[in-house]
């Protein structure tokens, strides 16, 4: 279970890693800060922000856990 949990963490926050990072070449999150224009690129990237710090936090349950 304890590698499992690793792993689905480390998918998790790569994923979100990658979308986050696709999204915001298009600058989505400066322009919802300056100006609050939301996009549904910056819904993506609040999403993958959000994904990939579940991926973290997954992962350090799976490497904390005891099996």
């Amino acid at each position: 279970m304890r590698k499992s949990l690793v792993l689905i963490g480390f998918v998790l926050f790569i994923v979100g890693l990658v979308l986050g990072f696709y999204a915001s070449e298009r600058n989505c999150l400066i322009a919802f800060i300056t100006r609050g224009h939301m996009s549904f690129w910056t819904a993506v990237e609040i999403l993958g922000g959000l994904m990939a710090l579940a991926g973290i936090i997954i992962a350090l349950i799976g490497f904390v856990k005891k099996t």
